[in-house]
């Protein structure tokens, strides 16, 4: 008799993840056109695009008691926390995040785009940026939080990103 045994399934990490960022100002008109992608580094926390829908009641009175809804639009926000490099220091991505955070209208936008470091595949998009420097104890390390909200469809990218070396 033989006896055969599931291997568990091993969980993807959070850190597979790679977020790059661009300026809008650099006059593509849409993610696959973007050549200028920055990393944001010290990324200690992510949520990837979640995804939420409008739902609007469709429900007549042929239903009965029963309700029926269906979506007429949808909308995304990526939120995370990052450390800050120490006074005296900037970290490219983060100031990209930095200064969209402090415009509004197209001032306040950026290019977006996270991936998975194994794979290369994952999501970009455009969106308005939110970057709000936190406070805390005096030994507390400086960290900042951001809010990327869509500003349009998210689009698949497929081999887009070369994971950058670590160091």
């Amino acid at each position: 008799m033989s006896v055969s045994f599931e291997l568990p399934m091993t969980p993807g990490l959070v850190s597979d993840y790679l977020l790059e960022v661009a300026p809008l100002t650099e006059g593509a008109t849409e993610p696959s056109e973007v050549t200028g992608w920055t990393v944001v580094r010290g990324i200690q926390e992510i949520t990837p695009p979640a995804i939420e829908k409008n739902l609007e009641d469709d429900s007549d009175l042929d239903s009965g008691a029963w309700g029926s809804q269906v979506a007429t639009g949808l909308e995304y926000t990526i939120e995370g926390t990052c450390k800050r490099p120490k006074a005296g220091s900037t970290d490219a991505g983060q100031e990209i995040l930095a200064a969209a955070g402090q415009g509004a209208g197209e001032d306040g936008m950026c290019w977006w785009r996270l991936t998975s470091k194994a794979t290369g595949t994952g999501k970009s998009g455009l969106c308005d940026a939110t970057f709000t420097e936190q406070g805390g104890a005096r030994t507390d390390l400086t960290l900042a939080e951001f809010t990327l909200t869509g500003r349009g469809a998210i689009v698949p990218v497929t081999g887009g990103s070369t994971p950058p070396e670590e160091g």
